[in-house]
């Protein structure tokens, strides 16, 4: 059984997140042979007060 992590700072929509799942579900299903119910994708998200880039918060990024 395949399985796909994905990391990311909250923030993304329900629906941002349901079709990421499915395009990542997609390409596993194709480049690697197998049935759509064998492939595990789980989203990990981290509170922006949590992640850094380059030693700044992303809560301190100016976006």
């Amino acid at each position: 059984m395949p399985e796909v992590y994905v990391h990311a700072v909250k923030g993304r929509t329900h629906d941002q997140k349901r079709a990421l799942i499915k395009d990542i579900t997609d390409a596993v299903v194709k480049n690697f042979s197998v049935p759509v119910e064998a492939v595990l994708v789980q989203i990990v998200e981290s509170e922006p007060t949590d992640k850094a880039k380059g030693g700044v918060l992303f809560s301190e990024m100016r976006r």
